[in-house]
């Protein structure tokens, strides 16, 4: 009884240090934008970015190849550098026309990624999984 109860734990102990790599980079993720604010210096309040009919909508970020893709911009935006804090995979980039930022919670795949140009900025919030793997259901809190 007792080795099946310390089995039991070292399974349980398994299974939650997994579910903590699942978002740490290691592998590329697909995410899916939740809500989209586009946000102007001429405006007291971001509005919402409306979807293209028909256009897929589903962000890519693929650390190993230093790249995300977004639906809101036609060019790949390179990961310039990445990082980890407490509980997230940090991620920052330029380009010729760009500068952004993003994380991901590492355990939950929450995502959060601000794109800004000389006009503004876009503010994404939006749920990862890892590519190929079935969504996680959109968390409701911290």
């Amino acid at each position: 009884m007792n080795k099946l109860y310390v089995l039991s734990i070292a399974l349980l102990l398994a299974a939650t240090a997994r579910a903590a790599e699942d978002f740490d980079g290691s592998r590329p993720m697909d995410c899916k934008p939740l809500q989209t604010h586009d946000c102007l210096p001429t405006e007291k309040t971001c509005t919402p970015l409306e979807p293209e009919a028909g256009k897929d909508e589903s962000m890519h970020v693929d650390v190993a190849r230093m790249s995300v893709q977004t639906p809101f911009r036609t060019d790949t935006l390179p990961i310039a550098s990445f990082g980890f804090n407490a509980e997230s995979l940090v991620m920052q980039g330029t380009s010729v026309e760009v500068v952004w930022s993003a994380t991901i919670h590492r355990t939950n795949g929450r995502l959060i990624i601000a794109i800004a140009d000389r006009e503004g900025a876009y503010v994404i919030f939006g749920q990862c999984a890892v590519a190929g793997a079935k969504p996680r259901a959109t968390p409701q809190s911290n």
